[in-house]
């Protein structure tokens, strides 16, 4: 029974936390597409993609505004930062950009719900694993 357990606490353990949901944030705000050029970096294909975009568009990074997930100034560390999913405008060619957020703090604790703690508490927001569609209208 005792190996049992353990093997299903290591199981429990070595298991990912859940993806934070920054869409429960309650909060719209608008960034530049450059705002969120790490996150669109962390793929090839998606980098060429905004690329050839804004090429199309005649724009640059700059010009380009995106909507994304507004953390609260209730969020101590993280008030005022954005979250994906992201919806970019290339013109009326619309980016709906999302990706895997991690909400951390101190020690590497990760915070996968929206808690007094981790409003107090959290003090970094990673973004990877982007996945995206393009559309002619504008996505809901």
């Amino acid at each position: 029974m005792l190996k049992q357990f353990s093997l299903i606490a290591m199981v429990v353990a070595a298991s990912p936390a859940a993806a934070f949901d920054a869409s429960k944030l309650g909060q719209g705000g608008s960034l530049s597409l450059s705002d969120i050029s790490s996150l669109i970096g962390q793929s090839a294909q998606l980098k060429g993609e905004v690329a050839a975009a804004l090429a199309a568009a005649h724009k640059t990074a700059d010009d380009i505004i995106c909507g994304g997930n507004r953390f609260p100034r209730e969020w101590v560390s993280l008030g005022g930062m954005r979250a994906a999913p992201y919806t970019c405008n290339f013109n009326g060619k619309w980016l709906s950009l999302s990706a895997t957020v991690t909400v951390s703090g101190a020690h590497g604790k990760v915070y996968d719900t929206i808690t007094q703690a981790a409003m107090k508490s959290a003090n970094k927001v990673t973004e990877t694993k982007p996945v995206w569609k393009w559309s002619a209208t504008e996505p809901n």
